[in-house]
């Protein structure tokens, strides 16, 4: 008998590739040198694959769990004094519905100091900070294997610093993709005095990164941090320093790379003599909104999360849902657990971290809570794992 190979056009093995999961992707890695190249360093073929997966709805969201074991002394007092040496290389894992974990092997041997920045589909942003903001940056896709460095950028954060070690500055930084030049950015806003200074900005397709003055802006309040990405721009919660003045949503927006500014639902402001300030934060919305998570700064067991489904439109906003800790009192132990609220699925699901656990919530409008899962973190001796949400 003899046997028949068929050569098929190369476009149509990408068409076929394209519709095949990643788990098999990644087998087939062993093909050809040229398989691998295209399925894990290509990014045409990563876009094609990731527009395909959405349009089939076979994207599972995962929360990517990262810990930070530190080696202390035997005995029943440990020793406390921090020795950076003692830190050991961090910890990434990867929790599926809720039950489903898959650990990650960091693929640089510069990791003891590493730690995730922010992700945007299924391409996570790692880093080291350091004392002139982060170094080390790379981009990191779990699922592929694919792996890049960032270059460092040009003008470090120490070139706004004066002679004064004491000056003041902070470091707001997004991660998030330009749909209309496919492009991702990364983004350091560097701000002295309160007052905005400079932006980095680094282009993963130019592969360079470029700095711009912004306009001067006359609020006060800005704080080191992560920003929140939605509808293409990186956003931020500014407290205003005078406890007269109400907080503002700036939004870089990475196509344009110019600042502007989000309105807060009017509502939020109605009782003017309230003495009780209303704290904000963006939040990540898995549907794609603009969200905020709303609660006053002296009664910190309630709140609410608004979502702007027009975006830059005032009167979209719309409250999704209340959330009370003491309708939980089996998970609650106290009115006042510390306790962080890591982002809303599109069906209304709260996922919250409380202590060392995860905990996923069902709120639906007025109606209380329902506790639908939990999951027990690491027992390891670490700082709080931080939370993101890679697309796989």
């Amino acid at each position: 008998m003899s046997s028949c190979v068929v050569d098929l056009p190369e476009d149509i093995v990408v068409k076929i590739l394209c519709r095949l999961p990643v788990k098999s992707l990644i087998r087939f890695t062993c093909v050809s040198k040229r398989w691998c190249s295209m399925i894990i360093s290509d990014p045409k073929f990563g876009k094609s694959h990731f527009q395909l997966a959405s349009q089939q709805r076979t994207l599972r969201r995962k929360v990517l769990l990262t810990s930070y074991p530190t080696v202390r002394e035997p005995g029943p007092r440990p020793n406390a004094c921090y020795d950076p040496n003692s830190k050991l290389p961090p910890r990434f894992q990867s929790l599926e519905d809720k039950y489903l974990v898959k650990n990650f092997t960091f693929p640089s041997k510069k990791n003891a100091f590493t730690e995730e920045m922010g992700s945007c589909n299924g391409l996570v942003l790692v880093g080291n900070h350091c004392v002139d903001g982060y170094e080390n940056l790379s981009i990191w896709n779990l699922s592929t294997g694919f792996f890049r460095k960032i270059p460092s950028p040009s003008s470090r954060v120490k070139s706004i610093k004066s002679a004064d070690q004491g000056y003041r500055y902070f470091i707001n930084f997004g991660f998030g993709h330009v749909s209309t030049s496919d492009d991702y950015k990364l983004v350091f806003i560097l701000c002295a005095l309160g007052h905005l200074v400079e932006v980095h900005i680094f282009s993963l397709r130019a592969n360079i990164w470029k700095a711009i003055t912004a306009p001067h802006l006359s609020r006060a309040g800005w704080d080191s941090g992560q920003g929140t990405f939605s509808n293409g721009a990186i956003h931020r919660v500014i407290h205003c320093r005078s406890e007269s003045s109400d907080p503002v949503i700036y939004a870089f927006d990475l196509a344009e790379e110019e600042f502007r500014q989000v309105p807060l639902p009017p509502v939020l402001w109605q009782n003017e003599e309230d003495r009780n300030p209303t704290e904000i934060t963006t939040l990540v919305h898995l549907g794609g909104y603009l969200c905020i998570w709303s609660r006053k700064r002296y009664n910190p067991d309630k709140g609410e999360v608004w979502a702007m489904t027009e975006y830059g439109v005032p009167e979209s906003w719309v409250k999704l849902l209340n959330f009370r800790v003491r309708d939980l009192p089996d998970v609650f132990a106290s009115l006042y657990s510390t306790w962080d609220l890591c982002f809303v699925t599109e069906s209304g699901t709260m996922v919250i971290r409380l202590r060392k656990e995860l905990f996923w919530f069902e709120c639906h409008n007025e109606e209380k809570p329902i506790c639908s899962g939990r999951y027990r973190l690491e027992e390891v001796h670490c700082n709080v794992p931080n939370l993101n949400l890679p697309v796989c």
